[in-house]
């Protein structure tokens, strides 16, 4: 299995411009093969400050959604919602 960390530091005038793309995107991602999880969160600690936790069956799967139009378009607007740049943390679990 394969665990993406995704953080993303999004403007405060931002966020509901952020949700409206994200959440079709987390609905399409459940729904793509080899996702086993797909979920966002805020910190209680840092408003804006959002994590991204998902689960993939294998790097396959993670290949064939970085082709999600959805991701795609989102990827083109972090610049404009963001304080910074996004992080990614990749683990494995895999032997």
């Amino acid at each position: 299995m394969k665990i993406i960390n995704a953080s993303f530091f999004i403007k405060k005038d931002q966020t509901e411009k952020f949700l409206a793309d994200i959440t079709p995107l987390i609905e399409s991602s459940r729904t793509e093969a080899g996702c086993l999880g797909y979920h966002l969160y805020e910190s209680h600690e840092e408003p804006g400050h959002f994590i991204m936790i998902e689960h993939w069956e294998n790097q396959e799967a993670i290949n064939e959604h970085n082709k999600n139009i959805l991701l795609l378009n989102l990827f083109k607007k972090i610049p404009t919602y963001s304080d910074k740049q996004p992080t990614l943390t990749i683990s494995s679990t895999d032997s």
